[in-house]
C-alpha cells in the first residue's frame, strides 16, 4: 500500500470523529434537536408533545400562552399556570381541550383578550393549536389541540401553532389526564421574545376588536329567518361571528342567507338587489340557500371575480376557469362531497338517543359551502 492510501485510510476515521464532535456540540447547544424557534413542550401521562408556536404571525396569542406557561402572566402569585391542570374536554377524533383551572370548561386566568386571526392559518389537520373561546374576543387560558381537520372553526378560533413532535401521543390522551407545559426558546429571536405583562398589554392594546353585529339578521352577514339550522346551540350566531371575523381580518365581505322558500320569483334580480343592499356588488360574495328546491344561489362581486376564477379548491393558484358560473359549478359539488364526510363524522359524535336530523345535515352543508367560498376569496 502506498503512502497516499495510508493517509486516506487514516483521514476517514479522523473526519468521522470531527463530525461526531460537531454533532455533540450542536446537541449540547440545542439538546432538543429542533430548528430555531419558540416551542411549547406539553408533558402528559401518555407522552410528550412539542408544538411550534407562530410567534411572528400571532404574537399576542403566543405571548399569552408563553406568559402563562412561564409564570409571567396569570393570577397572583405568579407561577407556571398550566402545570397540574387537566385536559378538561376530549372529543375522540376531533379535539383535546385544556388550560381551565376549574376543570369545567368555563374557567380562565382572570382576563380575556381579542381574537388574532391570520388568513391562511387554518384548522387543517391533526396537531393544530388553537384558542378555546366563548365567542368573539373571549380568549383566555384555554387552548385546544386538533385531532382532525376542522375548517368550520376557521375565523372563529385563533390558530397559534402546530405539533411537530409527539403526534402519536395525541390520540392516547384521555379526559382528566394532567399536563405540564414548558416553553423552549431556541435561537436568539425566540429568546428575545417577550411575554411579560407590559409587553402582552401593549399587544392587546394594539389589537383589533370585533366590530360587527352580534346577532344574525337581515342586515348582518348571516341570516336564517326561517330557523332552518339546529336550535340546540345558536348555530346561526356562530356563522355570523365567523363571517364578521372574515370581513374584519381580510377586508372581504361574505354574506350568507338561508330561506325555506325562494324570497322572489326572479332570483337573479333579487340577488342583484340584495348584493347591492349588503355591499358586496364590487367586492365579496352573496350565497343564498333555498330549501324548496335544495339549491344554492351564489353571486360574486366584480372585483373578487378574477381571484375566484383563478383559485383552486383550497385557495391555491389554479388554471383559470372561463366564468364565475363555471367556478361555482365546480365549487358546489366539491363542497357537497365534503359535507357528506362531515355528516358521517357528526353522526359518530352524537350522544345516545340523538339522531342525524335534516337541520344537522344542513348545518354541515352550510359549513362546507362557506369554507369553500372563504378559501377562494381569502
Amino acid at each position: 500500500m502506498n503512502s497516499n492510501n495510508k493517509l486516506n485510510t487514516m483521514r476517514f476515521p479522523f473526519l468521522t470523529v470531527i463530525a461526531l464532535l460537531a454533532r455533540c456540540t450542536a446537541l449540547a447547544a440545542n439538546p432538543h434537536d429542533l430548528p430555531d424557534g419558540l416551542y411549547t413542550e406539553i408533558t402528559t401521562e401518555r407522552g410528550v408533545v412539542v408544538g411550534e408556536l407562530f410567534y411572528k404571525k400571532v404574537p399576542m396569542t403566543v405571548a399569552n400562552h408563553v406568559g402563562l406557561a412561564e409564570g409571567t402572566l396569570g393570577p397572583a402569585p405568579r407561577k407556571p399556570f398550566y402545570d397540574g391542570l387537566t385536559w378538561c374536554r376530549v372529543v375522540p377524533g376531533m379535539v383535546l381541550q385544556g388550560g381551565d383551572p376549574t376543570n369545567t370548561g368555563s374557567g380562565d386566568a382572570g382576563y380575556h383578550f381579542p381574537d388574532e386571526i391570520v388568513p391562511g392559518l387554518r384548522h387543517e389537520g391533526m396537531g393544530v393549536l388553537q384558542m378555546g373561546n366563548d365567542g368573539p374576543d373571549t380568549n383566555g387560558s384555554q387552548f385546544c389541540v386538533m385531532l382532525s381537520e376542522e375548517h368550520r372553526l376557521n375565523y372563529q378560533h385563533s390558530v397559534f401553532g402546530r405539533v411537530v413532535r409527539g403526534m402519536d401521543v395525541l390520540p392516547k390522551i384521555r379526559q382528566g389526564d394532567t399536563m405540564r407545559v414548558k416553553i423552549l426558546r431556541l435561537g436568539d429571536a425566540a429568546r428575545a421574545f417577550r411575554a411579560d405583562e407590559a409587553s402582552f398589554d401593549e399587544l392587546v392594546k394594539k389589537a383589533s376588536r370585533y366590530s360587527g353585529p352580534r346577532e344574525p339578521g337581515p342586515d348582518a352577514p348571516f341570516d336564517d329567518p326561517d330557523r332552518m339550522l339546529p336550535t340546540d346551540w345558536d348555530r346561526a350566531k356562530n356563522f355570523n361571528y365567523k363571517l364578521v371575523n372574515f370581513e374584519g381580518f381580510t377586508g372581504t365581505k361574505l354574506a350568507v342567507r338561508l330561506h325555506a322558500k325562494a324570497p322572489d320569483t326572479n332570483m337573479d334580480s333579487w340577488l342583484a338587489k340584495e348584493a347591492a343592499r349588503l355591499g358586496v356588488t364590487k367586492r365579496g360574495a352573496l350565497a343564498v340557500y333555498v330549501g324548496d328546491g335544495d339549491r344554492w344561489h351564489i353571486r360574486i362581486g366584480e372585483e373578487s371575480a378574477v381571484k375566484f376564477c383563478q383559485s383552486g379548491a383550497n385557495g391555491e393558484k389554479a388554471t383559470p376557469v372561463a366564468s364565475v358560473e363555471e367556478a361555482v359549478n365546480e365549487l358546489l359539488p366539491a363542497a357537497a362531497k365534503r359535507a357528506e364526510s362531515g355528516i358521517a363524522k357528526t353522526a359518530t359524535r352524537l350522544a345516545p338517543g340523538e339522531v342525524m336530523t335534516d337541520a344537522r345535515r344542513l348545518k354541515n352543508r352550510v359549513d362546507t359551502v362557506i369554507d369553500a367560498l372563504i378559501f377562494k376569496l381569502e
